[in-house]
């Protein structure tokens, strides 16, 4: 009877040390050996080194059961060295073992955030648009929908729109509408597989560019407008913090976006001219201006949402759009701002004209006087007057100069209270709390002295 030679056993080394940089670098193992090092600063962390001479991050952890005991040892991987640096891994560690004890499995965090990973990108962004908005909504839209629907019942018929055999061999192209065939044929090839949110000014200044060259300015002047639809669509589903195409300039393609992106002088001239507007919209608009949030919520604010221990103000899920709570914190100017605003023994609202029983609702004629004196100012000044802007465009406006300050796209999705995919089972309503207030300090500072 034959008998089958057993593989040889690999030896392992195993250990333990404060790992470092230039440690990891050095790291290497012997021909037919392959070892693990644990890490001395988060010790559930671990360097695997292969035979290869590969290394990749894991570590170890166990799930808080509703018992309150600890369930079976269980591996995480957390990536390939070096693309995740020593740093990363220690952050993914730390994250991973606070949902461990707060009875998360880490694993099944990190197979859902992949299965919202895939409907992120620009190609599955793009298909959503596509069946939800521009199909709906225009007319071309509904004609392609049409001509989609009369093709399927042709082949259920066993009649297609050519009878030939060639033409039946080759699939037609039937029921596309104008924004899925440009997109699709001009964008998406450049784009494809990217996340929607990672996508940048600089880089659909690129693409146009590429567009203008390959098929003429005519068709990239379409592209640009079928484009900035759907980035409209993806920023108002919380998809994306803010339009990247948003007020771009591009006079060759004959058309100027109508999406307003003020700049920082711009807001220098509304806080300037809010400071000295009366009570409450002057002070609703710079509250609007320091947190980047929606008109309706700074102007609903209740007295009992702010928590002062944290400086922060939380608006429960009944009055809030996505209906979730969304925490966001108080700036040290914002807080100075809403310390200063008069308090009501009859109402809680911050922003009343009826002593805190409802919250303001005057809009078009305090912003009307607030227009006017801005115009007042600029002609004092000397300088142009500014162009027509609307309160929805100070959210837009924060969330471009965040991004221009290095706020991590992520942090600013957060601050303006977007749904970010992938975390629907693990939500915490105080977490990246210090995030969002690093990102408003940063923001704030800009408004300190004013």
């Amino acid at each position: 009877m034959a008998t089958v030679a057993e593989a040889p056993k690999v030896k392992e080394k195993r250990g333990r040390e404060r790992l470092t940089e230039k440690r990891l670098e050095a790291l290497t193992v012997k021909a037919g050996t392959r070892a693990e090092i644990a890490d001395d600063i988060v010790r559930e962390l671990r360097i695997r080194v292969g035979k290869s001479g590969k290394k990749s991050w894991s570590m170890l952890y166990r799930v808080v059961q509703p018992d309150g005991k600890r369930g079976e040892m269980k591996r995480l991987s957390l990536g390939a060295y070096p693309k995740v640096s020593l740093a990363e891994a220690r952050t993914k560690a730390r994250t991973a073992l606070e949902q461990a004890d707060d009875g998360i499995d880490p694993a099944a965090v990190k197979e859902e955030e992949v299965e919202q990973r895939q409907t992120r990108t620009f190609e599955a962004v793009l298909d959503r648009f596509v069946e939800l908005y521009a199909k709906p909504n225009t007319k071309d839209g509904r004609w392609a929908k049409a001509q989609e629907e009369l093709a399927k019942k042709q082949a259920e018929a066993g009649a297609g729109p050519d009878d030939s055999s060639a033409a039946a061999a080759k699939p037609r192209k039937i029921g596309r509408c104008p924004a899925e065939r440009l997109l699709a044929d001009h964008v998406a090839p450049k784009w494809q597989g990217r996340l929607i949110e990672t996508i940048t000014r600089a880089e659909a200044h690129e693409m146009l560019d590429e567009v203008i060259e390959e098929s003429g300015a005519s068709i990239a002047r379409e592209v640009r407008k079928h484009l900035t639809r759907m980035f409209n669509w993806a920023a108002d589903r919380g998809l994306i913090a803010a339009n990247p195409l948003a007020g771009m300039q591009r006079p060759e393609l004959g058309y100027v976006s109508r999406e307003r992106v003020l700049t920082v002088e711009e807001l220098g001239q509304i806080w300037n001219a809010a400071k000295d507007a009366a009570y409450p919209f002057g002070d609703m608009v710079r509250l609007l201006i320091l947190t980047g949030q929606r008109r309706s919520e700074i102007a609903g604010l209740e007295r009992g949402w702010i928590h002062t221990e944290q400086r922060a103000v939380e608006i429960p899920a009944a009055s809030y759009k996505t209906k979730r709570p969304h925490v966001f914190p108080l700036s040290a100017p914002a807080w100075a701002l809403v310390e200063a605003l008069p308090k009501w023994n009859g109402g809680d609202f911050l922003f009343t004209t009826t002593s805190g029983e409802r919250p303001f609702s005057g809009f078009s004629k305090a912003k009307a006087a607030l227009d006017s004196k801005i115009a007042k100012n600029a002609k004092k000044a000397e300088i142009e007057p500014m162009e027509p802007w609307t309160l929805h465009d100070i959210r837009r406006s924060v969330a471009t100069h965040m991004a221009r300050l290095g706020v991590a796209q992520e942090h600013i999705e957060r601050v303006l209270g977007h749904v970010v995919a992938g975390v629907a089972g693990t939500y915490n309503r105080y977490s990246y709390l210090d995030e969002k207030r690093a990102a408003l300090e940063a923001w704030g500072k800009l408004w300190v002295a004013k």
